[in-house]
């Protein structure tokens, strides 16, 4: 298998010159004029109105996705402002790349069938074996994104991905689909042929209390938690900071203390932000919740999170079967960005430790994830996630 990949990086304030060293690097890595794919991950702080027509000018890609991230990750450090760009030069990967615009909470469903029919169609007929998911991070339920794209591949196909985020104002995320800038669209890179992927994925997040059961809940709303309004499930625990919960933005308070939904019989938790409390005491959540589940108010702290980036590259590593990753891909909650603070770039140390020092890894800090998560058999079905850490690996 040949595959040439690079990763170049510029935090210079003029928007154009960072794009232009980001990209520079990049191909000087690779050493090779054709770009079969790049992928920009930037802050919010670089308008890709101005960024991407250089990026393109420089690399002149067969194909271009990315997005806005709070934070950029990279193989030595952890950037809170800059611009990356992540090119892939290869003869035996095959890929194919999809978009889908205008995603409102109302056609969030149809928008991932559509996106993976778009997918499908750029990458032919060949072997299958992961999809790489860019989505809207301002949506407040991006779990029928994923159904629909798992009605077109199978419940169990892999998919790996993140939502854009922002500096935790959650309002002014972008994504990137090869020369044009969108805010309310999901990307695909369907990945294939002769490369073998492993994902590993935790949050370290422990339960609170005792359990308790949705009574009522429809889609991303739950309305009744132990035969009560849900929001007492927070006013309970929170006191008087519980009226900082009462936003129809992503409260920072929620961030720190999400649901935890029992799934499965392996105490596996899948947690969720809680994005806006109703008037009626409903809590809106950032993706489906399960009527009839046990939920708890969920609790972490820096060496829980930590320990769960330890597993999550352990888990991959072990699906690699032994063999040596060209690249790693991160994709980690903003949470545990402010959570973790100064000590964030701990967790990618711990990857490095796990896969070696040289293999070259980028990343960025999503609202929310998409990975494999519940077990069905054999093989896991992929879920939207919250404050998770996920590491893929390609070999």
């Amino acid at each position: 298998m040949s595959v040439n990949v690079g990763i170049g990086f510029s935090r210079n304030l003029k928007k154009e010159q960072a794009a232009r060293e980001a990209a520079v690097r990049a191909i000087e890595v690779v050493g090779r004029d054709k770009i079969d794919l790049a992928v920009v991950i930037s802050t919010i702080d670089y308008s890709p109105e101005n960024t991407v027509p250089v990026i393109k000018d420089v690399l002149s890609p067969e194909r271009l996705l990315g997005c806005s991230t709070a934070g950029i990750i990279l193989s030595n450090s952890v950037e809170t402002q800059g611009i990356a760009v992540l090119v892939v030069v290869s003869d035996s990967i095959k890929i194919g790349i999809g978009n889908v615009d205008g995603i409102n909470e109302t056609n969030v469903y149809d928008g991932g069938i559509t996106l993976a029919r778009r997918c499908l169609t750029d990458f032919g007929k060949y072997s299958r074996k992961a999809i790489v998911l860019f989505a809207d991070g301002s949506l407040k339920n991006n779990t029928p994104l994923i159904t629909g794209i798992q009605d077109i591949f199978g419940n169990v196909f892999p998919i790996v991905g993140g939502a854009s985020s922002d500096t935790f104002r959650f309002s002014s995320t972008f994504q990137i689909f090869q020369d044009r800038v969108y805010n309310h669209s999901a990307l695909g890179l369907l990945l294939g042929g002769a490369v073998d992927i492993g994902i590993g994925t935790g949050h370290g997040w422990r339960p609170l209390g005792k359990p308790r059961i949705i009574n009522e809940a429809e889609g991303n709303i739950i309305k009744k938690i132990d035969g009560q309004i849900a929001a007492n499930l927070y006013k309970q625990y929170l006191g008087d900071e519980f009226s900082s919960l009462h936003s129809n933005k992503l409260s920072q308070m929620a961030i720190l203390y999400p649901l935890g939904i029992l799934v499965g019989e392996k105490n596996e938790y899948l947690l969720r932000n809680a994005v806006d409390i109703l008037a009626d005491g409903s809590i809106v959540c950032q993706g489906d919740v399960p009527e009839g589940a046990e939920v708890h108010i969920m609790i972490g702290n820096k060496e829980s999170c930590k320990n769960a980036s330890l597993e999550a590259a352990e888990q991959a590593r072990q699906a690699l079967g032994g063999k040596e990753p060209v690249l790693i891909i991160v994709f980690e909650s903003i949470a545990r960005l402010k959570l973790l603070g100064r000590a964030a770039y701990q967790e990618i140390e711990l990857v490095k430790r796990v896969f070696g020092y040289d293999v070259p890894i980028i990343g960025m800090y999503s609202n929310g994830e998409f990975c494999p998560f519940e077990s069905v058999g054999e093989f896991k079905r992929s879920s939207f996630q919250n404050e998770s850490i996920v590491v893929v690996a390609f070999a």
